[in-house]
């Protein structure tokens, strides 16, 4: 499906459906930045990574760049979260990997 997703973009559009943002995007969005940090290891969707469609990845960053929205993503939370379900991960071990595509590395917190 990403190889999909991809193609869909490759013609230049910024959202899923052309130029406007809708609930579609929304939700392929919260799929996408989960991928890496939890879908590619626990649930062996290791083909590829998100950092190997760059047409996926502009697309995230687009999406990380409207008002408020990298704002309630914690890419720790999510790795930590799906890696912490028993029946998915009995030894409990989070990987540290895989290494994120740039758009959704996190700022390192400030030292003071």
């Amino acid at each position: 499906m990403l190889d999909t997703l991809e193609a869909r973009l490759s013609d230049g559009r910024n959202f899923m459906l052309g130029d406007r943002l809708t609930e579609a995007d929304i939700r392929l969005f919260v799929t996408l930045v989960r991928f890496d940090p939890a879908y590619h290891g626990l649930f062996k969707c290791n083909l590829r990574r998100l950092s190997d469609y760059p047409g996926l990845s502009a697309y995230v960053t687009r999406m990380l760049a409207l008002p408020g929205l990298r704002e309630t993503v914690s890419i720790d939370h999510i790795r930590r979260g799906y890696y912490s379900i028993k029946a998915l991960n009995p030894t409990g071990i989070v990987p540290v990997g895989p290494d994120l595509p740039d758009c959704l590395r996190q700022p390192e917190p400030a030292t003071t």
